[in-house]
Protein backbone atom coordinates (compact mmCIF):
# COMPACT_ATOMS: atom_id res chain seq x y z
CA UNK A 1 0.00 0.00 0.00
CA UNK A 2 1.51 3.66 -1.17
CA UNK A 3 2.01 5.75 1.19
CA UNK A 4 -0.80 8.74 1.80
CA UNK A 5 -0.65 12.03 0.81
CA UNK A 6 0.12 15.30 3.16
CA UNK A 7 -3.41 16.45 2.30
CA UNK A 8 -4.85 12.70 2.77
CA UNK A 9 -3.60 12.49 6.19
CA UNK A 10 -4.68 16.61 6.69
CA UNK A 11 -8.31 14.94 5.65
CA UNK A 12 -8.40 12.57 8.22
CA UNK A 13 -7.61 14.51 11.16
CA UNK A 14 -10.17 17.38 9.66
CA UNK A 15 -12.84 15.07 9.77
CA UNK A 16 -12.61 13.87 13.35
CA UNK A 17 -12.86 17.45 14.30
CA UNK A 18 -14.98 18.47 16.95
CA UNK A 19 -13.83 21.31 18.28
CA UNK A 20 -10.47 22.77 17.14
CA UNK A 21 -9.50 23.22 14.10
CA UNK A 22 -6.56 25.49 13.69
CA UNK A 23 -4.73 26.12 10.30
CA UNK A 24 -1.22 27.46 10.07
CA UNK A 25 0.39 27.59 6.94
CA UNK A 26 2.06 30.95 5.04
CA UNK A 27 1.01 30.00 1.66
CA UNK A 28 -3.08 28.66 1.67
CA UNK A 29 -5.17 28.54 -1.90
CA UNK A 30 -8.57 28.84 -1.92
CA UNK A 31 -9.27 25.90 -3.32
CA UNK A 32 -7.24 23.92 -1.24
CA UNK A 33 -8.92 25.64 1.95
CA UNK A 34 -12.26 25.07 0.74
CA UNK A 35 -11.61 21.26 0.82
CA UNK A 36 -10.49 21.25 4.09
CA UNK A 37 -13.22 23.30 5.06
CA UNK A 38 -15.63 20.73 3.49
CA UNK A 39 -14.64 17.78 5.40
CA UNK A 40 -15.30 19.69 8.88
CA UNK A 41 -17.89 17.99 10.63
CA UNK A 42 -21.68 19.58 11.19
CA UNK A 43 -20.42 19.83 14.81
CA UNK A 44 -19.07 22.49 16.70
CA UNK A 45 -15.70 23.15 15.31
CA UNK A 46 -14.43 26.32 15.16
CA UNK A 47 -11.96 27.58 12.70
CA UNK A 48 -8.58 29.74 12.90
CA UNK A 49 -6.21 30.24 10.33
CA UNK A 50 -2.99 32.02 10.17
CA UNK A 51 -1.48 32.90 6.80
CA UNK A 52 1.43 35.44 6.28
CA UNK A 53 -0.33 37.48 3.13
CA UNK A 54 1.80 39.43 2.13
CA UNK A 55 1.71 41.66 -1.16
CA UNK A 56 4.36 39.96 -2.68
CA UNK A 57 3.18 36.06 -1.88
CA UNK A 58 -0.33 37.29 -3.50
CA UNK A 59 1.29 38.83 -6.67
CA UNK A 60 3.13 35.48 -7.18
CA UNK A 61 -0.24 33.40 -6.89
CA UNK A 62 1.47 31.65 -4.52
CA UNK A 63 -1.10 32.71 -2.00
CA UNK A 64 -5.01 34.13 -2.42
CA UNK A 65 -6.80 36.93 -0.69
CA UNK A 66 -9.88 35.30 -1.63
CA UNK A 67 -9.29 32.65 1.66
CA UNK A 68 -10.59 35.49 3.90
CA UNK A 69 -14.54 35.22 2.33
CA UNK A 70 -14.16 31.33 2.68
CA UNK A 71 -13.67 31.68 6.42
CA UNK A 72 -15.92 34.39 7.05
CA UNK A 73 -18.70 31.94 5.46
CA UNK A 74 -17.66 29.39 8.14
CA UNK A 75 -19.47 29.74 11.33
CA UNK A 76 -16.84 30.33 14.12
CA UNK A 77 -14.30 30.92 11.75
CA UNK A 78 -11.64 33.94 11.45
CA UNK A 79 -8.14 34.74 9.81
CA UNK A 80 -5.67 36.16 11.29
CA UNK A 81 -2.06 37.57 9.90
CA UNK A 82 1.46 37.11 10.79
CA UNK A 83 3.69 38.65 8.27
CA UNK A 84 7.03 36.42 9.17
CA UNK A 85 5.59 33.50 9.27
CA UNK A 86 7.21 30.17 7.71
CA UNK A 87 5.79 27.34 10.14
CA UNK A 88 3.15 24.74 8.51
CA UNK A 89 1.29 23.62 11.81
CA UNK A 90 -2.17 21.66 11.43
CA UNK A 91 -4.19 20.97 14.64
CA UNK A 92 -7.31 19.16 14.93
CA UNK A 93 -8.59 18.90 18.44
CA UNK A 94 -5.33 16.89 19.95
CA UNK A 95 -3.86 15.90 16.90
CA UNK A 96 -1.70 17.68 15.49
CA UNK A 97 0.44 17.81 11.89
CA UNK A 98 4.10 19.67 11.52
CA UNK A 99 5.97 19.59 8.68
CA UNK A 100 6.61 21.25 5.28
CA UNK A 101 3.73 21.57 3.60
CA UNK A 102 1.72 24.68 3.03
CA UNK A 103 -2.07 24.44 2.68
CA UNK A 104 -1.84 24.42 -1.35
CA UNK A 105 -3.26 21.79 -4.09
CA UNK A 106 0.22 21.20 -4.84
CA UNK A 107 1.64 21.11 -1.62
CA UNK A 108 -0.58 18.80 -0.43
CA UNK A 109 -0.20 15.78 -3.36
CA UNK A 110 -3.62 16.69 -4.41
CA UNK A 111 -2.27 18.43 -8.05
CA UNK A 112 -0.09 16.57 -10.43
CA UNK A 113 2.99 17.14 -10.39
CA UNK A 114 3.15 17.41 -6.64
CA UNK A 115 4.99 18.84 -4.41
CA UNK A 116 7.55 16.46 -2.19
CA UNK A 117 6.47 18.00 1.26
CA UNK A 118 6.54 16.12 4.44
CA UNK A 119 3.64 16.44 7.67
CA UNK A 120 4.38 14.40 10.82
CA UNK A 121 1.71 13.86 13.04
CA UNK A 122 2.19 14.37 16.69
CA UNK A 123 0.13 14.96 19.82
CA UNK A 124 -0.52 18.34 20.53
CA UNK A 125 0.87 18.69 23.78
CA UNK A 126 4.25 17.66 22.28
CA UNK A 127 7.35 19.47 23.54
CA UNK A 128 4.81 22.73 23.92
CA UNK A 129 3.51 22.96 21.14
CA UNK A 130 0.44 24.42 22.53
CA UNK A 131 2.29 26.87 23.82
CA UNK A 132 3.83 27.44 20.62
CA UNK A 133 0.28 28.05 18.88
CA UNK A 134 -0.69 30.35 21.54
CA UNK A 135 2.33 32.50 21.36
CA UNK A 136 1.53 32.79 17.59
CA UNK A 137 -2.20 33.81 17.98
CA UNK A 138 -1.23 36.02 20.74
CA UNK A 139 1.18 37.86 18.09
CA UNK A 140 -0.65 37.35 14.95
CA UNK A 141 -3.54 40.51 13.83
CA UNK A 142 -7.79 40.04 12.68
CA UNK A 143 -7.34 40.12 8.73
CA UNK A 144 -9.89 42.44 7.57
CA UNK A 145 -12.20 43.38 4.28
CA UNK A 146 -9.61 46.83 4.32
CA UNK A 147 -6.77 44.82 5.13
CA UNK A 148 -7.49 42.54 2.03
CA UNK A 149 -8.22 45.48 -0.14
CA UNK A 150 -5.06 47.23 1.07
CA UNK A 151 -2.94 43.97 0.20
CA UNK A 152 -4.59 43.97 -3.18
CA UNK A 153 -3.62 47.17 -4.38
CA UNK A 154 0.04 46.69 -3.33
CA UNK A 155 -0.11 43.49 -4.86
CA UNK A 156 -1.31 44.96 -8.03
CA UNK A 157 1.41 47.79 -8.12
CA UNK A 158 4.37 45.38 -7.79
CA UNK A 159 2.81 43.37 -10.98
CA UNK A 160 2.60 46.17 -12.81
CA UNK A 161 6.15 47.50 -11.88
CA UNK A 162 7.27 44.41 -12.28
CA UNK A 163 9.00 44.74 -8.77
CA UNK A 164 8.41 41.30 -7.11
CA UNK A 165 10.50 40.29 -3.91
CA UNK A 166 12.41 37.73 -2.59
CA UNK A 167 10.31 36.00 0.12
CA UNK A 168 11.67 37.45 4.01
CA UNK A 169 12.95 34.15 4.64
CA UNK A 170 15.57 33.85 2.05
CA UNK A 171 18.47 35.39 3.29
CA UNK A 172 19.49 38.93 1.38
CA UNK A 173 23.35 38.42 2.66
CA UNK A 174 23.58 42.32 3.33
CA UNK A 175 26.21 43.57 6.43
CA UNK A 176 23.43 43.91 8.68
CA UNK A 177 21.90 40.29 8.63
CA UNK A 178 24.17 39.37 11.08
CA UNK A 179 22.61 41.42 13.97
CA UNK A 180 19.10 41.25 13.13
CA UNK A 181 18.43 38.20 15.86
CA UNK A 182 20.35 41.37 18.28
CA UNK A 183 17.78 43.71 17.02
CA UNK A 184 16.63 46.62 19.96
CA UNK A 185 14.64 49.72 19.31
CA UNK A 186 16.33 52.62 17.98
CA UNK A 187 13.71 55.36 17.41
CA UNK A 188 13.31 57.13 21.07
CA UNK A 189 9.44 58.11 20.42
CA UNK A 190 7.25 54.68 20.12
CA UNK A 191 4.17 56.95 18.92
CA UNK A 192 6.12 58.35 15.77
CA UNK A 193 6.17 55.11 13.72
CA UNK A 194 2.58 55.10 13.17
CA UNK A 195 2.89 58.79 11.34
CA UNK A 196 6.30 57.22 9.75
CA UNK A 197 4.06 53.41 8.71
CA UNK A 198 0.96 55.97 7.35
CA UNK A 199 2.91 59.07 5.65
CA UNK A 200 1.41 61.05 7.56
CA UNK A 201 2.52 64.64 9.49
CA UNK A 202 6.17 63.50 7.98
CA UNK A 203 7.42 67.28 7.85
CA UNK A 204 6.98 67.72 11.02
CA UNK A 205 8.95 65.11 12.71
CA UNK A 206 12.68 65.64 13.19
CA UNK A 207 14.68 63.84 10.52
CA UNK A 208 16.62 61.46 12.87
CA UNK A 209 13.02 60.47 14.96
CA UNK A 210 11.89 59.95 11.16
CA UNK A 211 15.28 57.94 10.08
CA UNK A 212 15.43 55.49 13.42
CA UNK A 213 11.55 55.04 12.65
CA UNK A 214 12.11 53.85 9.33
CA UNK A 215 14.99 51.51 10.63
CA UNK A 216 12.79 50.16 13.30
CA UNK A 217 9.80 49.53 11.01
CA UNK A 218 12.43 47.34 8.54
CA UNK A 219 13.08 45.23 11.09
CA UNK A 220 9.58 44.84 12.09
CA UNK A 221 8.57 44.51 8.38
CA UNK A 222 4.56 45.74 9.57
CA UNK A 223 1.94 44.49 6.69
CA UNK A 224 0.50 47.48 4.76
CA UNK A 225 -2.82 49.06 5.42
CA UNK A 226 -2.76 48.05 9.00
CA UNK A 227 -5.22 50.41 10.86
CA UNK A 228 -3.98 52.59 14.22
CA UNK A 229 -5.08 49.60 16.60
CA UNK A 230 -4.09 46.67 14.38
CA UNK A 231 -0.43 48.41 13.71
CA UNK A 232 -0.20 48.78 17.47
CA UNK A 233 -0.99 45.18 18.23
CA UNK A 234 1.18 43.86 15.22
CA UNK A 235 4.06 45.71 16.99
CA UNK A 236 3.21 44.84 20.84
CA UNK A 237 3.26 41.06 19.16
CA UNK A 238 6.43 41.02 17.40
CA UNK A 239 8.01 42.70 20.96
CA UNK A 240 6.43 39.67 22.58
CA UNK A 241 8.27 37.15 20.80
CA UNK A 242 11.73 38.50 21.53
CA UNK A 243 13.45 36.73 24.00
CA UNK A 244 15.08 40.06 25.05
CA UNK A 245 11.53 41.12 25.92
CA UNK A 246 10.50 37.90 28.10
CA UNK A 247 13.37 37.93 30.16
CA UNK A 248 12.72 41.84 31.05
CA UNK A 249 9.13 40.86 31.77
CA UNK A 250 10.61 38.48 34.55
CA UNK A 251 13.23 40.78 35.70
CA UNK A 252 10.59 43.29 36.31
CA UNK A 253 8.24 41.00 38.13
CA UNK A 254 10.22 42.32 41.04
CA UNK A 255 11.08 45.49 39.94
CA UNK A 256 14.07 46.73 37.42
CA UNK A 257 16.22 49.63 37.95
CA UNK A 258 18.07 51.57 35.35
CA UNK A 259 21.09 50.70 36.84
CA UNK A 260 20.19 46.51 37.01
CA UNK A 261 18.41 47.02 33.45
CA UNK A 262 21.52 48.65 31.69
CA UNK A 263 23.75 46.32 33.16
CA UNK A 264 21.34 43.52 31.63
CA UNK A 265 21.34 44.99 28.27
CA UNK A 266 25.29 44.88 28.35
CA UNK A 267 25.90 41.14 29.33
CA UNK A 268 23.24 40.30 26.90
CA UNK A 269 23.87 42.80 24.09
CA UNK A 270 27.21 43.67 24.17
CA UNK A 271 28.78 45.80 20.85
CA UNK A 272 25.71 44.87 19.30
CA UNK A 273 24.21 47.83 20.68
CA UNK A 274 24.29 51.35 18.70
CA UNK A 275 23.83 53.18 21.54
CA UNK A 276 24.97 53.04 25.48
CA UNK A 277 23.52 51.21 27.68
CA UNK A 278 21.63 53.96 29.52
CA UNK A 279 20.13 55.14 25.95
CA UNK A 280 19.43 51.76 24.72
CA UNK A 281 17.40 50.95 28.01
CA UNK A 282 15.29 54.60 27.73
CA UNK A 283 14.31 53.42 24.09
CA UNK A 284 13.27 50.26 25.05
CA UNK A 285 11.53 51.08 28.15
CA UNK A 286 9.70 53.72 26.38
CA UNK A 287 8.04 51.48 24.31
CA UNK A 288 7.56 48.79 26.92
CA UNK A 289 5.30 51.34 28.72
CA UNK A 290 3.25 52.97 25.50
CA UNK A 291 2.72 49.12 23.58
CA UNK A 292 2.19 47.46 27.11
CA UNK A 293 0.73 50.43 29.28
CA UNK A 294 -1.64 48.21 30.86
CA UNK A 295 1.30 45.64 32.50
CA UNK A 296 4.10 47.85 33.47
CA UNK A 297 4.27 50.54 35.49
CA UNK A 298 6.90 53.21 36.47
CA UNK A 299 8.07 54.06 40.22
CA UNK A 300 9.23 57.28 39.07
CA UNK A 301 11.22 58.69 42.10
CA UNK A 302 13.24 55.61 41.70
CA UNK A 303 13.10 55.09 38.39
CA UNK A 304 11.91 51.32 38.03
CA UNK A 305 9.96 48.98 36.01
CA UNK A 306 7.03 47.11 37.21
CA UNK A 307 5.37 44.48 36.14
CA UNK A 308 1.80 44.47 37.34
CA UNK A 309 0.33 41.75 35.17
CA UNK A 310 1.26 39.30 32.74
CA UNK A 311 2.03 40.36 28.81
CA UNK A 312 -0.63 37.94 27.52
CA UNK A 313 1.26 35.19 25.82
CA UNK A 314 4.43 35.46 27.87
CA UNK A 315 5.00 33.18 30.90
CA UNK A 316 4.48 33.86 34.47
CA UNK A 317 8.21 34.25 36.09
Amino acid sequence: MGTMLPGDVLLDIVRSVKDNLVIVAPYIKTAALQKVIDEVSNGPASLTCITRWLPEDIAAGVCDLEILDVIEGFSGGKLLVHPHLHAKYYRGDGRCLIGSANLTSRGLGWTTPANVELLVELPADFNSLREWETALLDAAIPATQELKKNIKREADRLIADGALSRPPEVDQNTDTEAITSQWVPRCPTPERLWDVYSGRGLEMIISTTRETAQEDLAALAPPIGLTTNLFKSFIAGILKQMPLIAEIDGLASNGLSDIEAQAFLEDRLGDAMLYSADETWRILKTWLIYFFGQTYRLEVEQEVLVKGQNISGLSES
